[in-house]
């Protein structure tokens, strides 16, 4: 009975702190505002009774092949057991981001157009499968008591209960392994996707399952989308899809259990298991059946679901290693921690540069030099890491940011003359990829905003246009290269498939190589009349040579974990490239003519073959069908009101409020409002509260209003008693109506530039502050040094009356600058960093002088003395021109253990900040520790008021760790702060926390 009533408890506390989590998780995490697109946007939309498709007018003929894509996939009966409902998919081509989403707060997915350069499958197709079977894992989820709590709350419950009980690598992982059975490839028959895990998992060994799950700061751990397609996929082999089915059922029928994900694994393991294990063939895959079978009995269900999969994979993984041999030569490189060299091209002068980035080292481009790399430059953010090399001069496609549409940047062409040392960017108003040299001049891959491809040659100068071909449909040309005999040999990439293609420069006439393939092909490069590829027809990447047209050739060469990237020297006589390791990708070069000459082997990809079979539908597209398209109104469809019930979302207070509220977000994210009555900060009693923000234009407009009563304005008074010629004091407590309302704009500019991030932030803001209609609450009278109650009748409260209304009108003006380095995930502080906020505020109405109050606070970051070590500076001063009062609170920080006040204030923080271990250890399934910090800070704070002016210092450390709490993805950083301050003379110590809801 002990037992019992210790397990009941702990369940109720795990309970109070998931319905805790239930609350913040939406509020915090599930309002996501990823960006507007430019407001001279007009939109249409595509609607039925299935789905409603929301896109640009300049993407008709698109919205209408999405729109047929979507009918097939709403058809298809699938193996989650569940129909999907009617969802809104938001199209966004304005940019050159490639990338989708699907929420339920508000319900939409979201699709990034702009096709990458590694695409698998034909894009759009790709996109909507991925994103579709997302759309129906929330439905499985949303049904019994998670669909009662919906009436209640709105769709952020079915998201949090998402977010709180099914694991990250689930979702992506079972809408990887959807797109794989699905689709023409996937990435279940991508090796660069698939050999990551095999090479950390046959090099490495098997990581715990927290590190697996939750990453790591020591060492490179594959994502949740390749930890998530072997997790879902091998177990869909060995159990069936039931498994996931069950999993997502109980999930949504049982929100209220401890685990019942976990839950129902166990149930699916508890009767499968055995007799799985009983197998000849099973036993067979590991070197201790008995030994993995006995360990994992008395783990958790993820977990022994991880250790089957993983010891069984691993061994396979290691036969296949083993039959590869290494035949070209490593080109020496320095690093001890996980790092990737891409594209090794060769230079005349012998020299080799690469693009390098890693988990110490943000992209930037490197001589490779056996003693140590050597930076050439960095770079902004990169998508696909081809570059070219020609006459001194670096030519690579970076992302270029709008200056204020986050879903209107652009993929364009970035420069760096290596004899100047300088850096250039060559804006366009299409999307430009994969650049490669045609004699000294350059080509490059161009994409419109209809999603047409062309190939397009320009100058040395990037300034006149040469030559252009633009494709056909939904053609994608892909990794482009000139032979050096006036053609382009490039791949393209339609709804067939793939093939090579040779394009004649001068008369445009285009010759297809090879016949269409499902298998990734990529980098064609020429040498002589040979081509040379990346093809993944063995299910690796491996290098083919084609001699012949109308054939695939010959596989010329081989690594364990695949080989990418092929550059040929300028005599064409080596082949360089990059093979891929545990430790990332490293340079290779080899002999054109030790190239061998081997037969394609065609095998299947075992995991994806099983789920193929079991999906029993492939997916093949017709567009005969034309749907009726419409305007959208932007104006009728401001409000989309998604959750609602008794608590308030505020994304700028780390507080949930209590009441009763409801939250908009539309669909194109422009407004975003939430609205309700609640107990909030200062209002005992509740209040009315309205926070809105509107986005659609170019300055941002919030808006925010609170009205509630306040119990505790306390006045005290002096009277004279007519009758003992003595004074009385009296207090008076009053209830009184207080609200407050602000609206600010602010014009947003992202100067983002290179590897640096630069924004600048004017705003000007209107505060109204008011306490009116006041009543007496309670009255006392001070005799004998003790306050007696006295009735609100009491001719003393009378003779007193009640405070005038106060009114408070504030304008305040500000300005911020920021600029910092891109990090590396190493990295605490940016290498380099500023950040300048100007401020003024006063009150300028109805003839009231309340004073003015000017503020400037500056924080820089610096390297510190070794890798990862930060230093860093914050100077912060304030002037408040009344002396006596004050009606305006402190703009800029206290040092820390001290809090000043008065009408002239300074600050000087200095921290030096350092990574002390990386344990990557847990403490059950509570607690999962990456890295430990260490800090030591000197503060100092000078402070002038009406009374004094003086000068004060703190001092101190801090440690904190960077941790996971429940196996939940969201990363925590908690620790503690202990210092001296000389203001009380004593030491102080804090608690540091705070919850990132980015992952």
């Amino acid at each position: 009975m002990k037992y019992y009533y210790t397990l009941k408890n702990a369940r109720i506390l795990f309970i109070s702190i998931l319905f805790t989590l239930l609350f913040i998780i939406p509020a915090k995490a599930q309002f996501v505002d990823l960006g507007q697109d430019p407001c001279s946007t007009r939109w249409r939309q595509i609607k039925t009774d299935n789905f409603q498709i929301i896109y640009p007018d300049f993407f008709e003929q698109n919205a209408q092949y999405l729109a047929n894509i979507y009918a097939k996939l709403y058809a298809h009966a699938n193996t989650l057991g569940i129909k999907a409902k009617k969802m809104s998919m938001i199209v966004r081509a304005n940019g050159g981001i490639s990338n989708g989403n699907a929420g339920w707060a508000p319900k939409k997915s979201e699709l990034y157009t702009a096709p990458p350069q590694d695409v698998s499958d034909d894009w759009l197709e790709h996109l909507c499968i991925h994103e579709f079977r997302h759309v129906v894992q929330y439905d499985k989820v949303n049904q019994g008591f998670t669909k009662a709590l919906y009436y209640i709350f709105g769709e952020q419950i079915t998201m949090a209960v998402i977010g709180v009980y099914v694991p990250m690598w689930f979702l992506e992982g079972d809408a990887t392994v959807f797109e794989t059975s699905v689709g023409h490839s996937g990435r279940g028959r991508s090796p660069e996707f698939l050999n990551e895990m095999k090479a950390q998992i046959t090099e490495k060994g098997i990581y715990t399952y927290y590190k697996a799950v939750l990453g790591s700061y020591k060492d490179f751990v594959p994502n949740r989308y390749t930890l998530g397609y072997y997790m879902v996929g091998n177990s869909r082999v060995h159990y069936g899809p039931g498994i996931w089915q069950d999993a997502l059922t109980r999930v949504g029928k049982r929100p209220y259990g401890i685990t019942p994900f976990a839950r129902s694994l166990k149930l699916t393991l508890n009767e499968k298991r055995d007799s799985l294990w009983n197998t000849r063939h099973f036993q067979s895959l590991f070197i201790h059946p008995d030994s993995v079978k006995k360990a994992n009995t008395y783990c958790d269900a993820k977990r022994t679901l991880y250790r089957d999969n993983f010891s069984e994979l691993q061994q396979i993984w290691k036969r296949e290693a083993d039959q590869v041999n290494h035949l070209f030569d490593t080109i020496p490189t320095r690093n001890e921690l996980y790092a990737n060299y891409h594209y090794p091209v060769p230079t005349p002068t012998g020299e080799v540069i690469a693009y390098k980035e890693g988990l110490a080292q943000e992209g930037a481009l490197v001589f490779l030099k056996p003693a140590g790399d050597e930076i050439i430059t960095r770079t902004g953010t990169l998508y696909d890491y081809k570059f070219a090399y020609n006459n001194h001069t670096l030519v690579w496609s970076e992302y270029k940011a709008h200056p204020r549409w986050q879903q209107g940047g652009k993929m364009v062409l970035a420069t760096y003359d290596l004899l100047r040392n300088k850096y250039r960017r060559h804006p366009a108003r299409q999307n430009r990829y994969a650049p490669f040299t045609v004699d000294d001049n350059w080509g490059f891959v161009e994409v419109d905003k209809e999603n047409q491809a062309s190939l397009v040659i320009m100058d040395a100068r990037l300034e006149k246009e040469l030559f252009r071909l633009k494709g056909n449909g939904t053609e994608l040309f892909v990794h482009p290269s000139h032979d050096g005999q006036g053609n382009i040999i490039t791949i393209v990439v339609d709804t067939r498939g793939k093939h090579i293609e040779s394009v004649n420069i001068r008369t445009g006439k285009r010759t297809p190589l090879t016949a269409n393939t499902p298998y990734e092909i990529d980098n064609p490069v020429a040498a002589g009349n040979r081509i040379i590829y990346r093809g993944a027809f063995d299910t690796n990447n491996s290098f083919y040579c084609q001699d012949h047209p109308n054939d695939f050739g010959h596989n010329a060469l081989n690594a364990k974990f695949g080989l990418r990237y092929p550059q040929l020297s300028p005599g064409k006589d080596s082949l360089y490239f990059s093979f891929y390791t545990a430790d990332g990708y490293k340079p290779a070069k080899i002999a054109v003519n030790r190239l061998e000459n081997n037969p394609i082997e065609k095998e299947k990809f075992p995991i994806a073959n099983t789920v193929t079979q079991q999906e029993d539908w492939q997916f093949a597209l017709n567009t005969d069908s034309t749907y009726i398209s419409r305007k959208y109104n932007k104006t009728l469809h401001l409000f989309n009101f998604h959750s609602w019930g008794p608590i308030f979302p505020d994304v700028d207070d780390t507080d949930v409020d209590f009441g009763i509220a409801a939250s908009s977000q539309n669909k194109l994210s422009t407004l975003f409002l939430t609205a309700g009555y609640v107990r909030g900060k200062g209002y005992k009693h509740g209040n009315w509260q309205v926070k809105a923000s509107y986005k659609g234009f170019w300055p941002i407009l919030d808006l925010e209003f609170k009205s509630g009563r306040n119990d505790d304005l306390s006045q005290s008074y002096v009277i004279n008693d007519q009758q003992t010629q003595q004074k009385d004091t009296v207090r008076v407590i009053y209830k009184s109506q207080y609200t407050k309302g602000t609206a600010t704009l602010q014009f947003p500019f992202n100067l983002s530039r290179k590897n640096y991030y630069r924004n600048i932030i004017p705003y000007v803001r209107y505060e109204l502050q008011t306490i009116h209609d006041y009543h007496n609450k309670n009255a006392y009278l001070l005799s004998n040094r003790r306050w007696q109650s006295i009735p609100t009748n009491h001719p003393y409260v009378g003779i007193i009356g009640k405070p005038d209304n106060i009114t408070l009108q504030i304008m305040r003006y500000g300005l911020i600058l920021s600029n910092q380095t891109r990090m590396s995930e190493r990295d605490i502080n940016p290498r380099w960093g500023q950040r300048l906020t100007f401020g003024y505020q006063h009150t300028p109405f109805e003839n009231l002088d309340y004073g003015n109050s000017t503020w400037v606070e500056g924080r820089f970051y610096f390297p510190g003395f070794a890798p990862h070590h930060s230093f860093s500076l914050y100077l912060g001063h304030q002037d408040k021109s009344l002396k006596d009062r004050s009606y305006y609170s402190n703009q800029i920080q206290s040092p820390r253990g001290i809090s000043l006040y008065g009408y002239d204030l300074s600050t000087l923080h200095t921290t030096y900040r350092m990574p002390i271990c990386y344990p990557d250890a847990h403490v059950g399934p509570i607690l999962y520790m990456k890295r430990i910090t260490a800090a030591a800070f000197f503060d100092v704070g000078h402070e002038k008021n009406q009374y004094y002016k003086k000068t004060f210092y703190s001092y101190g450390i801090e440690a904190t760790v960077d941790t996971h709490f429940f196996r939940l993805p969201f990363p925590m950083n908690l620790g503690f702060r202990l210092g001296y301050e000389t203001k009380k003379q004593s030491m102080f110590a804090d608690m540091i926390f705070s919850v990132s809801f980015t992952i």
